[in-house]
Parts: structure tokens; sequence; C-alpha cells
């Protein structure tokens, strides 16, 4: 079985079959992204086809494309076990879950196998409306199903102390020694870009999937002052949110700009120009306004800067006097923005250099550090510092020092509520995990408490003393 996604880019003639052919200038129902799950002969393969069909219109394409990537894996798993999904049953609908919560090399967090079964649900629930089975093939019995997860279990969250991420950064992605000077054996590329992709992670939050996809213009130079960004095409579930970029994060990015992506966009100008019939030239950049205008092959478009889908931005390029240069900041050697999985790949080595030769400085974690860590990072510091903040206020208030909060004020300054939404999550259940990681809750506790196991005070005295101090 193998994985394709429609592109509307090249000619209908390169069909391998009629039947292909037939399916791929059926304009009306195959949108441009659609998953195709093919056969060994490389014909569409049903249910897929119609599912897919149904479900690209309402969806967006990078959750379309994520559900083409858990479809396929669904049905090789079942093919795997000598069925397919109109005849498997139950016992295979939990071999799935198992192997994917439990017995993979790499399980999945619940909030990826929640999306899984909304592809699973989704095309038993076509093969039902089709008449194609009966019924769905597990049993369920109040909440409880085969596609149910056996056991609740949270984000695993690793935030880094500042030694730890002062340790990964110069250690491991800069390549020094734990000592502070350079390591002549050290052959890694590219130190900056990933030096200012790491600490855009750390300082916004941004996950990898939205720093990866920055354009040149939207951070601009430094001022001493710090910017914003708004996220929207790029961001989980297109969610829009502003973020923050402090002017140190800056500096940083500029330095990479003036130098190594500088070098890039020299020595890839003409390979650019050779592949530019592939590539989204832009000839109109607004700023200022948020809007760019180009081409890709002989469509034009126009976009705000801010839902440029992440497939064009991966493209967009524009003339310049030395030559083709590509929008995208992190830039690789062909010139265009590098993707996730050198990104994984880069923080993947880091860890294991900073983890061999920085253990100390590490505290003991083994564990890898990875771009999302950097993102649980930026949330507790803030969460903390936030939380310090209200607890400040809070005490000026009481002191008489300012007057009675309002409504309003009490939201705008909820460490939660800001942390939510510099974050970007959608459940405030979300946020709200990381409020056992701030490092003083027990010791705050303790210190609230500790009068109240005092021998020499009486319950009274305790109880008078707390309504004094409320």
């Amino acid at each position: 079985m193998h994985l394709r996604f429609i592109d509307r880019s090249l000619p209908s003639t390169l069909a391998a079959d009629d039947l292909t052919k037939k399916t791929y200038e059926s304009v009306a129902t195959l949108g441009d992204g659609m998953p195709l799950l093919l056969d060994e002969r490389w014909r569409p393969v049903e249910p897929w086809l119609t599912y897919f069909r149904a479900v690209s219109g309402a969806t967006s394409k990078s959750t379309v494309r994520s559900y083409g990537y858990d479809a396929f894996r669904f049905a090789s798993f079942l093919a795997r076990r000598g069925t397919d999904v109109v005849h498997a049953g139950a016992d295979d609908i939990t071999a799935y879950r198992e192997w994917r919560l439990a017995d993979a090399e790499r399980p999945v967090s619940p909030a990826t196998w929640q999306r899984e079964v909304v592809v699973i649900r989704g095309v038993y629930s076509l093969l039902m409306q089709t008449g194609a089975i009966a019924r769905e093939p597990w049993i369920t019995v109040g909440r409880s199903s085969a596609l149910r997860r056996p056991w609740h279990s949270e984000p695993d969250i690793r935030p880094l102390t500042r030694a730890q991420w002062a340790a990964f950064r110069n250690v491991g992605i800069q390549g020094r020694t734990a000592s502070g000077e350079m390591d002549p054996s050290w052959r890694g590329r590219s130190a900056l870009r990933s030096t200012a992709g790491a600490e855009i992670a750390v300082t916004t939050g941004m996950r990898v999937s939205e720093f990866s996809t920055l354009l040149d213009t939207e951070l601009p130079l430094p001022s001493g002052l710090g910017a914003s960004v708004l996220l929207e095409a790029c961001a989980k579930y297109q969610k829009r949110r502003r973020v923050s970029v402090p002017a140190s994060t800056l500096r940083s990015v500029d330095l990479y700009r003036q130098t190594e992506r500088r070098a890039i966009v020299r020595r890839s100008a003409a390979s650019l120009w050779a592949g530019r019939h592939d590539l989204f030239i832009v000839d109109e950049l607004d700023s200022t306004a948020g809007v760019v205008r180009g081409r890709l092959g002989t469509r034009r478009s126009t976009w705000r800067l801010h839902l440029l889908p992440p497939r064009l931005r991966r493209i967009a390029v524009t003339e310049r006097e030395h030559g083709l240069e590509a929008l995208g900041l992190f830039l690789g050697r062909g010139g265009l923005p590098i993707g996730l999985r050198a990104w994984h790949a880069t923080f993947e080595t880091a860890s294991r250099r900073t983890i061999e030769l920085a253990p100390e400085q590490l505290g003991g974690r083994r564990a890898r550090v990875t771009p999302h860590d950097l993102r649980h990072t930026f949330a507790v510091v803030t969460l903390k510092a936030l939380t310090e903040l209200a607890l400040a206020r809070e005490a000026e208030r009481r002191a008489g020092s300012i007057g009675p909060a309002t409504l309003s004020e009490h939201i705008s300054i909820n460490p939660r509520l800001t942390v939510q939404r510099l974050l970007g999550h959608s459940n405030p259940a979300t946020t709200m995990i990381y409020l056992r990681y701030i490092e003083d809750t027990d010791a705050l506790v303790q210190d609230i408490f500790e009068s109240w196991n005092d021998e020499a005070v009486t319950f009274a005295e305790a109880v008078l003393s707390d309504r004094r101090d409320a």
C-alpha cells in the first residue's frame, strides 16, 4: 500500500492507468493536497477514497494531511494482519490500539491517539452509511469500547532549568566544551541558525511547526525593543494568536541572518532559479500591510501574511539583485526552509552531545531535549513569573497601596489565562498541567500552614490569625 497526496501542479497525463487518470481529473471532488491510499497496482483504495473526498472539503489541509498518515498507518496494520477495514474485527481494532499506545517503538500520546480515533470512527461511519457493513466491529458499553484508552495520562512535561538550557545551547548546539571553550573536534553545521531557532522556541513558546515556517520579514531588525508575530495558518488547528519576541532573541536571529543565512542565499540563487517553475514566485510583498502576492506556475494568488499556508511558505521566493531568494527565515543548503525532520535531527544530535559532555550541568537529566521541551520551559517559567507578579499585586492591594481589582483586571493579570493565550491552548485543562511544575508550590503551602502545626499555638489562635491575615 502507498500514500500519496493530490498535487494539482502535476499534469494528469502522468497517471499510471485510465482509472487513476480519471480520478485525478475529478477536480470537483479531489481537492489539492487530498490524501490518496493506493494499492500495489497504484489504484485508489476504497473506502478511503470516498472518505477523504468527504472530509477534505470541510477540514484544513494540514489536518487532512495528518489524517492521511493516520489512515495509511491503520490500513497498513490491518493488511499485515491479513484483513482490511471492511472485514476487520474487534480483535484487530484492539490490537491496533495496543500497538499504538504501548507496543510501538515510540508509543503515541493520548492526544495523537484521539486524532487517530477520529479517522477510524469516521471511516466506519461511512461504511455503515453506504451499507458496506451493518455495524461497527467493536462493542460499546457506556463510554467503553475498543477505541477508548485503557488509561488516562497527561503530557510528559519536561521543562529545562536555566542551567540545563545554557548547557544545551552552549555545548549541544554551539559546539563548546562544558567549561565554555570551543571544542576543536566539533563538526556541527549552522550553529547560529540552530541557536536562533532554539531561542525562539524557549522565549516565545512557538511550536517547531510554527517557527520553522517563519518568514524573514516577520521578524524585524533589532532596535532595542521586542516585536510580535501574528500566527494563524501555521498555528495548530489554525488558532490565531499573537506571539511576543524578546529583543535578545531578535539579536540572535539577526546574527544568523547577517552571517549564515546571507551565505546560503548567495550560494543557492542559481539552483533556485533552475527550479523556479516549482516555486511560489512573490512579486509583491508589503510587510506593513501584511500582504503578499505571487504566482505558482500559471496561478496567481494574494494572501494576508499570517494566512499564507505552510506549503507556500516553504517554496516562496522573490527576485533580488543577486537572483532568487527564499522568503523563509531558516534556510537549508538548497536555499529553501529546512523541514521538521531536520529540526528534530538537530535537537537529537545536540541532546546526545550535551548528555555526553555536560552531564553535571544537566543535573542528571538523561532524556533528550526536544523542541517541545523548550515550549514547556517557556510555559513553566512564564507561569511562575506571572504568578509571582499576581501575588505581589495582591499583597499591595491588601496593604492598601492600590484599590480593589475589577473583573477585567482579574482576567487580564490571571497567570493561567495569560499563558493559555500565549501558547494557543484551546483547552484550559492543558494549561493547568503546568501549575504543578512551579517550583515554589510545596514551599508556599508549607509556609501558609506552618503556624497551624505549631504546638504552642491553639486552634482558635490559628483561626483568628488566619482571619486577620485575610
